[in-house]
């Protein structure tokens, strides 16, 4: 059986990780080493923020930016659902904007018609792995005095790209299913230097992050890496079975970064030295030319499939997961399943923003429920198979 995703990270990588832990150190100055790193290699000028997770950093900024109460978030209508979570614990209204389904881009017209006198943000997502142009949503918020934040979360992939530097402030992340993982952490990157230096104050006020927690969780991802390997995966997939457990729904809580608990408490920490030192290894060390083997094998896999993908016009898609789009996504799951090949459809916390200013939402809410994620297959044979598995499953179940 081919898992549907491994994560990013190599096993020397894990030992430097734990190593790390042992190690322990001062967290400011390994935080402000991972900065350094990230500034040096951008190069654009703008000044970076480690963080414990995209979450914690944008907690932090709207803390920082104290905007009136009721004030309106202009947001992509798909978008992480805890980001919604966090726009409202600060007293904030979320308003979406229209995602057109092919380019994944904002829809210009959906942009104007969301905006009031009460619009102060606008937060645009990257989705699925591909990178939208923002030139369009970098004049809107300039004339309209909106502070633009690039959700870049799902972008980041290795080949020099930190964000658009006509944004006011770059989120980028290093979760435990992100290109180059970092098992945890996150970048915020910004254009005014003083917003920076307030929202790292306001970060640093924080209690840190266990390293013990960070240790335990380097474990959790090495035994899922193990898990990977096929022959363990089949007796994973199997030893579920036997016991009635829902093999899907264990992975998909298992790869959550912030599964269990209440969300503000784990989030509203800074990390580690442990967590920056394995951030700053990863941004130095990761091969860019993994990620345009993967772009490459994941056009030909979905050039082969008879079913289309979500921003089928996309920019710069890098396929970090293979979203396509079924009628009948419980009979595709099944029959790949049946022929040896994992997918899910519940692998991602990106939703449907509801509300009345997104004029296509229900289109959207369509979109997110036709969607299911395939296996990346790494060899050309495993490609051929699940090509030829998707285009099986659609056309009915597998003979008895």
């Amino acid at each position: 059986m081919l898992p549907r995703q491994r994560p990013d990270i190599g096993w020397l990588d894990l030992a430097h990780a734990l190593a790390y832990a042992v190690r322990g150190g001062d967290p400011e100055r390994a935080q402000a080493a991972a900065e350094a790193g990230a500034d040096a290699l951008a190069d654009d000028g703008r000044r970076s923020l480690v963080s414990l997770s995209v979450r914690s950093g944008f907690d932090r900024l709207l803390a920082t930016l104290q905007l009136p109460p009721g004030s309106e978030v202009l947001v992509s209508a798909v978008t992480i659902r805890d980001m919604i979570a966090v726009i409202e614990r600060h007293g904030l209204r979320a308003v979406p904007v229209d995602v057109d389904a092919d380019t994944l881009s904002l829809d210009e017209t959906a942009l104007a018609a969301a905006l009031t006198p009460r619009s102060r943000m606008l937060l645009v997502a990257h989705l699925f792995g591909s990178r939208m142009p923002l030139q369009a949503a970098q004049g809107f918020a300039r004339r309209h005095g909106l502070l633009l934040v690039e959700d870049g979360a799902q972008a980041y992939t290795g080949d020099g790209w930190f964000g658009e530097a006509g944004c006011d402030v770059s989120l980028l992340s290093f979760g435990p299913i992100k290109t180059a993982t970092a098992l945890g952490g996150a970048l915020l990157r910004f254009a005014d230097p003083d917003l920076r230096e307030r929202v790292g104050a306001a970060q640093a006020r924080q209690p840190l992050q266990k390293t013990a927690a960070f240790a335990q969780r380097v474990g959790k991802y090495a035994l899922l890496k193990a898990l990977t390997v096929r022959a363990a995966y089949r007796l994973f997939y199997r030893a579920c079975r036997a016991l009635g457990i829902d093999h899907d729904a264990l992975i998909n809580r298992s790869v959550r970064g912030f599964a269990g608990g209440e969300l503000f408490q784990r989030i509203r920490h800074r990390p580690c030295a442990a967590q920056s030192r394995l951030l700053l290894r990863r941004l130095r060390g990761y091969p860019p030319a993994r990620v345009a083997q993967r772009a490459q094998r994941g056009e030909r896999l979905l050039s082969a499939s008879p079913l289309a993908r979500p921003g089928r016009a996309a920019a710069q898609a890098t396929h970090w997961v293979l979203p396509v789009l079924s009628d009948d996504p419980p009979q595709l799951i099944a029959g790949l399943l049946a022929r040896g090949f994992d997918a899910t459809c519940g692998a991602s916390s990106l939703y449907a923003v509801p509300g009345d200013a997104a004029p296509g939402a229900d289109d959207l809410r369509r979109v997110m429920a036709a969607v299911v994620y395939l296996p990346a297959p790494e060899d050309e044979d495993d490609l051929r198979r699940l090509a030829e598995a998707v285009r099986a499953s659609v056309a009915g179940p597998p003979s008895p």
